[in-house]
């Protein structure tokens, strides 16, 4: 018993003496860690000093000045994180050559330097821990050399960034992180953007507009599109309509968010929060630069609507934040020969070339024009307002001429789209005359109510008919997607006939296997007890024209209980 218990004995021992060398390991790495933290921005211990090409930061930003003219590292700390920098440092191909303190220029912003070096330290991103107040969090570690003022500054630049300003400069970080091989840093960023978009959909242009722009951004580029192509009304036109204020919970309080992003602010819809701003300043449609612009809206396996495609055009031609030309995207013959007259009405910017000929022969030649001078904006400035305008004006008014204007409801052509001076007389009238030959027929809503799947629950246009008798539609949100919920009446293959409620998919036809399900009801229930939309023939004489007010039953995704349908007569299609 005494040799047991003195087995026992020193088996706690040595298991207390396992977690006591743990537990020193432990704190022996924290501060290892602390230690490695504490060099960031050390000018006195730094032998290397980060210099972007420009002071101009490359993110579409309002703060057109990058504050981070140089970023000082050190070399060690820098191979050792990276086999880029390693190369770059140490290795045959070196750039430096022993020299005590060398300064290494780099095709980044000063803030993406700054962000890229603080990861190497610190494998965080403390400085865009931005607290609704602007404080900044753990700023000791945040500083930077401003080497054009002397002296430092804190990460509290990034406290005014909007949220679109953020997203374009993780964008930009993530090409940096591909490029130095840190695939940590950049697997981070793409788990950190999806978060972002996810809450703010609009967020998805910006990201697609900068990522658009490097070699490396292919990923990210598909992710924001899916982005687009499942929320098209939020995502360019920030809408919000319709979703459950449940559907985004846990998107951002950090579920899959890597701890380099501690508890950054991402802002909010109805706040300021981390610089979020209004809705207006995070991305959206107006974040696209012509060349994406058609790519998008016209996209293949986008959702949107046609109208929703009009109103895309409309407020990019009022709100781009891009510089664009005609040469932008490819117009007809016509339309650039339009754009090259108005062109003609305003005095040509002397071209650098130009101006480098004219300039030995300035004093034998008075009428050579002088290059405006950088701080003031001359009158012929291609990127003037007035230019501007009509550069945007002419590209979506090209692009327009692809939209089938059948589709948009009456009163939306007679205001917004007449208003928007976007489309010809011409295709006008047509899309009148369509209307017209379509409100012939008498146009009806049903109302859709009780159902256990929410999303079912509304009122739904009439609008097309199929196997002779009329749908009916309701725009709304499922599974974090747009789509078009339809209630139609449908043949099986066995001769028998059921109304559904379903969501068809974007060109498919009504009634195949591709349908998602989610209620029906036989035909029988309409006979006697359902609701009629209109005068349809035969079918409206035998019953099949009617859309059952009871009666209905499960299938598929739906959930109870199941809905009613009540008819509301008399309305306009469009009303």
């Amino acid at each position: 018993m005494a040799t047991t218990q003195s087995s026992s004995s020193s088996s706690s021992c040595c298991s207390n003496d396992s977690i006591s060398s743990t537990s020193a390991n432990n704190n022996m790495a924290n501060t290892l860690l602390l230690d490695i933290n504490s060099l960031l921005n050390d000018e006195d211990i730094s032998d290397i000093t980060l210099v972007p090409e420009t002071s101009t930061s490359k993110e579409n930003s309002s703060n057109d000045n990058d504050p981070v003219t140089a970023v000082p590292a050190i070399k060690a700390i820098l191979a050792a994180r990276s086999p880029v920098f390693r190369r770059m440092l140490y290795g045959e191909f070196r750039e430096t050559h022993g020299a005590e303190n060398v300064e290494v220029k780099l095709d980044y912003s000063g803030r993406v330097l700054q962000l890229l070096v603080e990861f190497i330290f610190t494998d965080k991103l403390d400085s865009l821990n931005i607290a609704a107040n602007g404080v900044v969090g753990n700023s000791s570690s945040s500083t930077a050399t401003n080497s054009g003022g002397g002296g430092s500054y804190t990460a509290a630049a990034t406290s005014n960034c909007t949220l679109e300003e953020k997203a374009r400069l993780l964008t930009n970080l993530s090409g940096a992180a591909h490029y130095f091989d840190i695939p940590k840093l950049e697997s981070d960023i793409k788990t950190k953007l999806n978060a972002m978009m996810l809450e703010h959909p609009s967020l998805a242009c910006a990201i697609l507009d900068e990522s658009s722009k490097m070699l490396s951004g292919e990923e990210l580029v598909l992710l924001a599109m899916e982005r687009v192509r499942a929320r098209p009304k939020a995502a360019l036109l920030h809408w919000n309509k319709g979703v459950p204020p449940s559907s985004l919970a846990g998107t951002m309080n950090g579920a899959g968010i890597s701890s380099t992003f501690p508890s950054i602010g991402s802002g909010n819809s109805s706040s300021n929060a981390g610089g979020g701003g209004s809705g207006e300043e995070r991305g959206g449609v107006t974040s696209l630069n012509a060349s994406l612009l058609e790519q998008v809206i016209f996209d293949d396996q986008s959702t949107a609507s046609e109208l929703t495609k009009f109103l895309c055009l409309k407020k990019w031609v009022e709100g781009c934040k891009h510089i664009v030309s005609s040469d932008d995207i490819d117009l007809p013959r016509k339309m650039l020969d339009t754009d090259e007259i108005l062109s003609s009405r305003t005095p040509i910017k002397p071209t650098r070339k130009a101006i480098d000929d004219a300039t030995p022969a300035a004093t034998a030649q008075p009428n050579v024009t002088p290059p405006p001078s950088p701080t003031s904006k001359s009158p012929s400035d291609e990127s003037s307002i007035v230019s501007q305008h009509q550069h945007r004006l002419t590209i979506a008014k090209h692009l327009a001429e692809k939209l089938d204007l059948s589709l948009i409801p009456a009163s939306d052509l007679s205001t917004t789209i007449t208003d928007a001076k976007l489309i010809s007389t011409h295709d006008l009238y047509q899309a009148y005359r369509l209307q017209a030959l379509n409100a012939e027929r008498t146009k009806s809503k049903v109302f859709v109510e009780g159902a256990g799947l929410v999303e079912v629950n509304g009122t739904y246009i009439q609008r097309g008919v199929h196997e002779g008798t009329p749908m009916y539609n309701k725009e709304g949100v499922w599974r974090d997607r747009e789509e078009v919920f339809r209630i139609f009446l449908c043949t099986y293959s066995n001769g028998n006939k059921s109304w559904c409620l379903s969501i068809v998919p974007k060109g498919k036809e009504p009634g195949k296997t591709t349908d998602l399900d989610f209620y029906e009801c036989p035909v029988s229930y309409g006979k006697g007890g359902g609701i009629t939309g209109g005068s349809y023939g035969a079918s409206a004489e035998n019953g099949l024209g009617v859309v059952p007010s009871r009666g209905w039953k499960l299938v598929n995704y739906g959930q109870p209980p199941v809905p009613k349908c009540s008819l509301i007569v008399g309305c306009l299609e469009d009303a």
